[in-house]
């Protein structure tokens, strides 16, 4: 066996690989004074799902842009530094890009719900008169409560259409609120006297009156409505937020979303729903109520670090967590609510939050985390200690254009600003980041954009220089995950030979599983951490590639979905230089004589 002639230090670059990393969530921040029926239909709407329409008459929304662009937002993006971007649609301010890797599919069910307003001048006249229905005009304020179309079918599968025609994943969200109009925000309106709050909870009310499927309520059966959808594009699905209740579909605020009872029917209906091999977001407050119902156990936000660590292919690993706040902070270290949500409906008065805990649940829970990036002033939001605790977290995805990234990208990355010593709020010792000489003269945003989710680098690669083409091809190496977190869905792994000569190729699979390639629990994601360094070894009999004729070789591995369709979307490319081979997907490890 020959070491082979690569280079095996990390390249400090963005590597836009599926399931994990920045963005681009359609925010938006449009003053009072500039909204018209021309760049804001509906109201102010500073964060916009693709409202689905219930027929073709229905006018398709998203965003400021008008008519809508309904792409899948894989589009270079520089990452925004918290300002206010006035008439323009976007500003990112922060000098730092990124390609996203994840399309964020949010899906607005306005339409098909009863209780869901369809604009906010609807929500604030019905705060005026209490109707829903407009008292001179007779326009109902709010959607239908009705069985998904199959016209709004359609629409579904074609954005996901257009996810799986360009290069990445799907981080798909349903809900029945996906502008906020039910919940009030005073900051967007100066001008008006108002309170912050819930105007009105957007789920649809009463049980399913379908022939066949009256023992559903409606959400039950909209969400099995959507259990083909989620199967037939089940290759480009990174994940699925459970959504469904409560503002934004986040899970907070309406009286279902405060219902212990609502997470049992909701997170079962997603598991049934969703094939088994993708996760599910939901926050801990959801995730404890579902647990308890479902194991008769009493898991509440004061117990919560005595919840074992889930195992591989039962139904609570499925479960990651997003954050709506992510390293907001505040007085109760609880990123604006988004970190303790849920956890009063399981213990009324004292819910027992601990930020510490949380983390701990997180660590261990070892699946997505999703934020929409608050980044306050504080000492989550800051450097170095946002680096110490997404690797606690395993931070995986973070909306780019929500949040002030220059807290980030205004740090030198270097060992003085990295490697300090720092306290977190309320802990009793010290912590320190390990800092990689790698990443010497970039910023901390930089870091931290490579650093979410999985991210691997290819340390060792040994081949035989002479295979027999009866004989068994034989690879020795060593993987590094540097990533914050792991990859969490499965992936096939398999090798490639090509030849030198004709270029044609062969393709065989190995037992390896890319999910058991573990970043450093301790976060040193250092080269010199070899303790960190898995062993990736394999031998395929030569019959398994088919006939292969004598020559030389390349050898490749490839990483991607199982059932990937296309040949060369959607692969792990390693963090290497001169290894990718875009063309086919892989990863360069070496080469080999075929006699």
């Amino acid at each position: 066996m020959t070491l082979q002639n690569l280079n095996y230090t990390e390249n400090p670059i963005d590597i836009p690989n599926p399931d994990r990393g920045a963005y681009r969530g359609r925010w938006q921040n449009i003053p009072p004074a500039l909204v018209t029926a021309e760049n804001s239909p509906y109201g102010i709407t500073p964060e916009v799902d693709h409202r689905v329409p219930v027929d073709g008459n229905d006018a398709l929304y998203h965003g400021r842009q008008v008519p809508p662009v309904e792409g899948d937002d894989i589009v270079p993006t520089e990452f925004f530094n918290g300002q206010t971007q006035g008439e323009k649609p976007y500003i990112g301010g922060t000098g730092v890009h990124a390609t996203p890797s994840i399309s964020f599919m949010g899906f607005d069910l306005v339409n098909f719900s009863s209780n869901a307003f369809l604009s906010a001048e609807a929500a604030f006249a019905y705060q005026e008169d209490g109707a829903l229905i407009c008292l001179k005009t007779n326009v109902p304020r709010t959607g239908k409560t009705a069985p998904l179309t199959a016209y709004a079918l359609d629409y579904i599968r074609g954005l996901l259409q257009t996810v799986r025609d360009g290069d990445g994943t799907a981080l798909v969200k349903f809900s029945y609120d996906g502008n906020g109009f039910n919940y009030i925000e005073p900051h967007k309106y100066p001008h008006l006297p108002l309170t912050e709050g819930l105007i009105r909870g957007p789920e649809p009310e009463g049980m399913c009156d379908v022939e066949g499927f009256t023992h559903l309520n409606w959400i039950e059966y909209h969400i099995h409505q959507l259990s083909p959808i989620f199967e037939e594009f089940e290759d480009i699905i990174m994940c699925v937020k459970t959504g469904m209740v409560g503002a934004w579909g986040e899970q907070h605020s309406s009286p279902m979303s405060r219902d212990p009872q609502t997470y049992k029917f909701l997170l079962d209906a997603y598991l049934k729903a969703v094939p088994a091999s993708r996760s599910l977001l939901t926050h801990a407050g959801g995730f404890l109520a579902w647990y308890n119902a479902t194991y008769n156990t009493q898991y509440t936000f004061h117990n919560i670090e005595m919840l074992p660590a889930p195992k591989r292919g039962t139904p609570e690993a499925r479960f990651g967590f997003f954050n709506d706040s992510y390293a907001a902070g505040g007085s109760d270290l609880s990123d604006n609510g988004s970190l303790s949500e849920g956890g009063e409906m399981l213990c009324a008065g004292d819910s027992g939050y601990n930020r510490y805990e949380i983390m701990g649940w997180l660590n261990r829970q070892n699946n997505f985390v999703q934020g929409e990036g608050g980044i306050g002033d504080n000492p989550f939001g800051n450097m170095p200690n946002a680096i110490a605790e997404a690797y606690i977290q395993r931070t995986t995805a973070l909306n780019m254009r929500h949040g002030n990234y220059s807290r980030w990208s205004n740090v030198e990355y270097n060992e003085e600003n990295i490697a300090k010593i720092f306290n977190f709020p309320d802990k009793p010792h010290s912590s320190q980041v390990f800092y990689d000489p790698v990443y010497e003269g970039k910023n901390a945003l930089e870091y931290f954009r490579d650093r979410m989710g999985y991210r691997l680098v290819l340390r060792e690669s040994f081949l035989p220089r002479q295979v027999e083409t009866s004989g068994v091809l034989m690879f020795a190496g060593k993987i590094q995950n540097v990533g914050f977190g792991n990859v969490i869905n499965r992936k096939r792994v398999s090798a490639m030979l090509q030849s030198k000569a004709s270029g044609e190729c062969f393709q065989a699979d190995t037992p390896l599983d890319a999910r058991d390639w573990l970043t450093a629990e301790n976060g040193d994601t250092r080269a010199t951490n070899i303790h960190a360094w898995h062993a990736v070894n394999f031998e395929i009999p030569m019959t398994s590639f088919g006939n292969v004729p004598a020559g030389e070789y390349y050898v490749y591995l490839k990483i991607n979905d199982p059932k990937e369709q296309s040949i060369n979307k959607r692969c792990i490319r390693f963090a290497n230089r001169e290894t990718w081979y875009t063309v086919l997907g892989v990863n360069l490890l070496g080469s080999v004589q075929v006699a």
